[in-house]
């Protein structure tokens, strides 16, 4: 009984190179998208003044407005106005302009708070936020008929309860630079750079054309960090085609177009590589 001949066993070892190779690019391609998912996640959950303004288009969705209404129908009927009344005197304040931006701040602030490193729970004021809109209040219910004074409102205001959004946060941020959002994301920055470099250094050492492969590697980084690019921008105009919309979409679309510099920087710096050592080999070859 023969053995294998020489030409054979070349050829096995030829094919589990090449299988080998493809399983490692094709970790490289998941590599890719977490590097470029974890790394511009990082950047939006670290930027406190970017959740901020997402944050506050919410202040004009259904479900905020909804949930102030009950604040403001708790503190009426604390002084006598109750059932109708008082739902009907807390959507009419809800909808004042100076009601909505005392809304917004509050939001703000709340993102503010919560991106604080102080210890202890995150307490927001809710009446030191609302008592600016105080006389447009006051006007609006005296032009409903109802005998009162800013003095009548401000005690109302007064008596909205702090919010208690966490009871006890162990002196870490929930928002920002160093909450649990961006800490995680950034493991997912080091996982996925991790795997590119380690699957794409398996591919380059069982490629026999090392410096294509070098070029192979980039080109598709490139590539990805364009497509990246342009789907987040897709989205955010799907969610928000005309742009400035406010409520829960509006804050979606604006975090989805943010922060798209930074894979366009990796399909930039990655191109260019690819491209000197496309020049580099064109000129060996020519000499």
């Amino acid at each position: 009984m023969s053995g294998p001949t020489p030409t054979s066993s070349s050829a096995e070892q030829s094919r589990g190179r090449r299988i080998l190779q493809a399983v490692a690019l094709w970790v490289y391609g998941i590599a890719i998208s977490v590097f470029l998912l974890s790394i511009w996640g990082r950047s939006v959950a670290a930027d406190t003044a970017l959740v901020a303004s997402a944050a506050t288009r919410v202040a004009e969705s259904e479900f905020v407005a909804t949930r102030v209404e009950a604040w403001f129908e708790r503190a009426l009927a604390d002084v006598g106005f109750e059932g109708n009344p008082g739902s009907r005197l807390s959507s009419a304040i809800v909808a004042l302009p100076e009601v909505q931006a005392a809304t917004a701040a509050l939001i703000g602030e709340i993102v503010e708070a919560m991106a604080s490193t102080e210890e202890g729970p995150v307490v927001v004021d809710i009446a030191s936020v609302y008592r600016p809109a105080v006389p447009a209040v006051t006007d609006s219910l005296v032009s409903m008929g109802i005998p009162v004074d800013e003095g009548h409102v401000e005690a109302v205001v007064d008596r909205l309860e702090p919010l208690v959004l966490v009871p006890d946060r162990g002196g870490r941020p929930l928002v920002g630079r160093g909450s649990g959002p961006a800490r995680a994301l950034t493991v997912g920055t080091l996982i996925g750079m991790g795997a590119m470099l380690l699957a794409g250094g398996v591919a380059v050492y069982l490629s026999e054309e090392r410096r294509r492969m070098i070029r192979t590697l980039l080109t598709r980084l490139s590539m990805s960090g364009l497509n990246f690019a342009i789907f987040f921008r897709l989205s955010s105009w799907v969610v928000d085609p005309r742009g400035g919309r406010a409520g829960i979409n509006g804050a979606i679309a604006e975090l989805l177009g943010a922060k798209l510099w930074i894979p366009l920087a990796i399909m930039v710096v990655s191109g260019a590589g690819a491209w000197t050592i496309r020049r580099r080999v064109g000129v060996r070859e020519e000499s």
